[in-house]
């Protein structure tokens, strides 16, 4: 013996269309398909090669700081972080490129506090001097220019006097 309500008599259940679901699966497909084919196809980042290489000031490899390339034309690269070696890679456009060169030591004398912004207080903290002179640090008085390759292979050093 079943479930039975007095009076209702059991036909089963069957689902059936209703007009307002067909309008709804014909609203999303006039919306979502071309919004997909527009999203498809838009402009494609330009292609970028690697550049590794090795920087270094008064003929030593610069210990620490970042190289930034900055082409003529296109997006500019990430910032690359220089390790202890004065090694460095990126990705690159092809291309002619300014270069930048920032290497400032982190200031000495921090301590942790969860309430600064980053975590550190530096109000204790002695101020630190670049490593190399402040010109290389802004694309217009570095001097630097170079060229990346459409290749995969771009090893440029970078010697700073």
């Amino acid at each position: 013996m079943g479930l039975h309500t007095p009076g209702i008599q059991s036909q089963g259940w069957q689902w059936r269309p209703t007009p307002h679901r067909d309008y709804y699966r014909a609203l999303i497909a006039t919306l979502v398909v071309p919004l997909a084919a527009m999203i498809g196809c838009g402009e494609s980042e330009p292609a970028t090669y690697p550049v590794t290489g090795k920087v270094s000031y008064q003929g030593k490899p610069l210990p620490l700081g970042t190289v930034r390339f900055v082409p003529n034309s296109g997006p500019p690269s990430p910032p690359a972080q220089i390790d202890p070696d004065g090694a460095y890679q990126l990705q690159a456009v092809a291309g002619e490129h300014r270069v930048m060169v920032t290497a400032v030591p982190e200031p000495q004398g921090a301590r942790p506090d969860p309430m600064a912004e980053g975590g550190m207080d530096y109000s204790q903290a002695k101020p630190t001097q670049p490593l190399i002179p402040r010109k290389y640090s802004s694309l217009e008085n570095s001097g630097i220019v170079v060229t990346v390759e459409a290749s995969e292979s771009n090893t440029i050093d970078i010697h700073l006097k």
